[in-house]
């Protein structure tokens, strides 16, 4: 009577994790078909940032996207500023990454999960090239409101693909000999002690302004194994920008979205 009850049990068990999983697996299915849409503010931000909370689960997913070689115009993007802008109002939600691509796009919030630097922001935009653009075209600005902005320079798209078929190789790769002792805490620390700008930038916009909660990530952790690395790095660090990331952290707080509150 026990055996059968234990195998109840047991059985039950089994049947309610598949479940979940298939669960989480057809909703992470259901966000990356929305990731992959053409509006930005309607499909495509709201899927990445849920998309995010998966952490390590929708890394691999993310690793394949960075093969598909499909072009989708980003549409519903307001103020926007990204490689494919056509129209620039003098503000805006600033994105380094050509997301008309869905390589780069999957790139963008593969980046954004790892705090990695794989290859994907467009060395292209910068917040130089933007202030160029901003003068450059000051007065026709005043005049209309908004002013066109044309995206010289850039190599072709068969270039581009061949580039970025490199750059999913080379995340594969990382993932590959990566997968088993990634998550998030390490890649955060990783970051931190990387001396990389692109990986320092956005490792300190998740401590200060992250959404999604990092797994295990207690306010005490933070405070005994993240802080510490943080007031080193003020020590060390030569980047104007991320001096400036220091300390506006250090005197304000972590986000408390991305605290594993139990």
């Amino acid at each position: 009577m026990k055996l059968k009850f234990y195998l109840t049990i047991l059985f039950g068990a089994i049947f309610l994790n598949s479940y979940s999983q298939n669960t989480q697996a057809k909703k992470i299915d259901s966000l990356l078909i929305e990731f992959q849409k053409k509006s930005f503010y309607g499909s495509i931000n709201p899927a990445k940032e849920e998309l995010e909370k998966y952490q390590q689960t929708i890394i691999p997913e993310l690793i394949k996207l960075l093969k598909d070689t499909s072009f989708v115009k980003l549409t519903d993007t307001a103020d926007l500023i990204y490689p494919g802008t056509t129209v620039f109002y003098g503000h805006g939600y600033f994105i380094p990454y050509d997301l008309d691509w869905i390589s780069v796009r999957s790139g963008w919030l593969l980046e954004e999960v790892t705090f990695q630097d794989f290859g994907y922001k467009n060395s292209e935009i910068n917040d130089e090239t933007l202030l160029k653009l901003m003068k450059g075209n000051y007065n026709e600005y005043i005049q209309k409101g908004n002013y066109e902005v044309d995206w010289k320079e850039k190599t072709s798209d068969q270039k581009k693909i061949e580039y970025r078929k490199i750059l999913s190789n080379n995340a594969e790769k990382w993932w590959k000999e990566n997968h088993k002792k990634w998550n998030r805490i390490s890649a955060i620390k990783e970051a931190l002690k990387s001396n990389n700008e692109n990986r320092l930038s956005k490792v300190f916009q998740y401590l200060r302004f992250g959404e999604s909660k990092c797994a295990n990530m207690t306010k005490e952790l933070y405070s005994t194994e993240i802080k510490p690395i943080i007031v080193d790095l003020e020590k060390t660090n030569q980047y104007p920008e991320i001096q400036e990331q220091i300390k506006l952290l250090l005197n304000e707080s972590v986000s408390l979205k991305i605290l594993d509150i139990k």
